[in-house]
């Protein structure tokens, strides 16, 4: 919960209020996050770039970037890892939200610098106002012990 507040109050933070009548009408929304490749197991020291699938809510929305962040700065919760796909919708244009978004992909990477197993909670939407991740746990192996 903490995770999506803090992306909330970044979304929001980002739209701000306006008096300018030509300023944009725009909404920053969550797109579902509906794939990943993460691998079965990490190396210790190594560097990985993640592909995350998302869908977008309509054809009206645009994808605008990944937002992945660790839980902490320190301690257990460092090895948590939280994602979010974010759209924007202009509120001003002439669209149907009715119909599908499209499917797309973005990346982001993460150095396994700790020994112990990383959990990642990808944002797949939203339940009675409240965050609903997939959760998927990635253990770190050591390479000089294979």
């Amino acid at each position: 919960m903490k995770k999506l507040v803090f992306i909330l109050m970044a979304v929001f933070a980002v739209t701000g209020c306006s008096e300018d009548d030509d300023a944009l009408n725009v909404t920053y929304e969550l797109a579902e996050i509906v794939a990943n490749d993460l691998p079965e197991e990490f190396e210790f020291g190594e560097v990985y770039e993640v592909t995350v699938t998302y869908v977008l809510e309509s054809r009206c929305h645009q994808f605008i970037g990944l937002d992945a962040q660790r839980g902490n700065a320190v301690g257990e919760d460092r090895r948590q890892i939280y994602v979010a796909a974010i759209s924007i919708l202009d509120q001003d244009a002439a669209c149907d939200t009715s119909i599908g978004g499209e499917q797309g992909t973005a990346k982001f990477s993460i150095t396994i610098d700790e020994e112990e197993e990383y959990t990642f909670n990808f944002l797949v939407g939203e339940s009675n106002n409240e965050p609903v991740y997939q959760t998927v746990v990635v253990p770190v192996v050591d390479p000089e012990s294979n």
